[in-house]
């Protein structure tokens, strides 16, 4: 075995398998390490659906938006993903991307890549004030079984879950465990590492769950090299909670104030 074969995958890597299965089809497997309380966390199958796309040899450009339906449980039955690429233009592209376990449809997305070239820039976004580094933080402890041990979070505001507080805000430096290098398919699992705001503003433990995600991808691939494997900062709050449903929007930021991405979800709660 030479020196290139023996190296392992990070963690994150290895829960991401894909092989080919045919034209546009891939054959994949869950990976218990990033379950979230009865299914994969929503992350994980966002970060397959996307990572279905970019290994699609034809496909041009990187990642600038993602939409994600996520439309049934899934158990550890094996998966298959097939992508489809609904038009390719010279900017802009757009991929399908399905996930089906048991020959049924468990989720899908929407995959824009765009062809990302030098224009006038400028930003709107500033980086939250008064925001201590992640070394002057204590790391909050994890729980075995959960995907919430594959990332290492450091709390620099918001009121503790299960509380009925005023708002929903909070702000986290996180990061991999293994501190893997940032990449476009980690950026949009972390896009969903927070808490479901729910378990901010309500007392009572609540069943919740993400029905739809979006993510845009601010982010050059410059700027995700810069950031490596260091933390970044993952800010969320939510709108509005009514009739069994709300929203959530968040966003994530180098420890250089660089906006990397920003996130929309709806969620169902009981």
């Amino acid at each position: 075995m030479d020196d290139a074969a023996s190296v392992r995958l990070h963690d994150f890597d290895e829960s991401l398998p894909l092989s080919p299965a045919g034209p546009r089809l891939w054959d994949s497997r869950i990976d218990k390490r990033y379950w979230n309380m009865i299914g994969p966390w929503g992350g994980w199958t966002a970060a397959l659906l996307l990572k279905a796309v970019l290994a699609e040899s034809d496909h041009g450009g990187t990642p600038v938006g993602l939409t994600v339906n996520l439309m049934g449980g899934l158990d550890e039955s094996p998966l298959q993903l097939s992508t489809r690429p609904v038009r390719q233009g010279k900017s802009v592209e757009f991929w399908a991307s399905e996930l089906l376990q048991n020959n049924a449809p468990v989720a899908m997305a929407m995959v824009t890549l765009g062809q990302r070239r030098e224009t006038f820039s400028t930003h709107e976004a500033s980086f939250p004030e008064g925001v201590k580094p992640p070394e002057a933080i204590e790391s909050v402890p994890t729980r075995p079984g959960f995907f919430t041990a594959m990332f290492e979070q450091r709390p620099v505001q918001g009121s503790a879950p299960l509380q009925e507080n005023p708002d929903s805000l909070t702000r986290n430096w996180v990061r991999d465990h293994q501190a893997r290098p940032l990449d476009y398919v980690l950026l949009a699992g972390l896009a969903d590492v927070f808490a479901p705001r729910i378990f901010y503003r309500s007392a009572e433990r609540r069943p919740a769950s993400t029905v739809s995600m979006s993510v845009y991808f601010h982010a050059t691939p410059g700027e995700l090299e810069a950031v490596g494997g260091d933390f970044v900062l993952a800010e969320a709050k939510a709108r509005r909670f009514e009739s069994g449903f709300f929203d959530q929007h968040g966003a994530l930021w180098s420890r250089d104030g660089v906006l990397l991405a920003t996130t929309e979800q709806l969620c169902w709660f009981k």
